[in-house]
């Protein structure tokens, strides 16, 4: 059954972003489904794959995750040597996390079938739309965020 624009509008625009994350995450899950990772997981590794290192807040923050899940979640990294922990030279107080090499294969190894799903979950817009919807949603999880 296909939704009209009308039923849309009555809608509460909770309900259709959550709907539109389903769609998506469930794509990228079963692209994941056989690797080891969860979706969480995969998040990290391919949010740490353009940076040297970031702290768990950061990494938290930056996936949606609660801080005890998260040091779960990089636990179970580290003990399959995906990612590892290292004493910040410039603040010894702070641990940041970083991909390992065999995280990085994996990352890079998955990354061509996640986008590829991720854009078949969105195949009913056009590259424009997306590229617009790509921005609204940066734009409010900034302003949520406080950016």
């Amino acid at each position: 059954m296909t939704t009209t624009d009308e039923e849309n509008a009555a809608i509460g625009p909770s309900l259709l972003l959550d709907r539109a994350a389903v769609r998506v995450s469930s794509a990228v899950q079963r692209v994941l489904r056989g690797s080891g990772l969860t979706l969480e997981r995969w998040r990290i590794l391919d949010l740490l794959a353009d940076r040297e290192g970031m702290t768990m807040s950061e990494i938290a923050s930056a996936v949606v995750v609660t801080g005890p899940t998260l040091t779960r979640i990089v636990d179970d990294l580290a003990t399959k040597a995906l990612v590892h922990r290292e004493v910040d030279t410039h603040d010894r107080r702070r641990v940041l996390v970083h991909l390992t090499p065999r995280g990085r294969r994996l990352r890079e190894s998955l990354r061509p079938a996640v986008v590829e799903a991720e854009s078949a979950a969105l195949s009913a817009l056009t590259d424009a739309q997306r590229n617009t919807l790509s921005a609204l949603l940066a734009r409010l999880t900034d302003a949520s965020t406080g950016r």
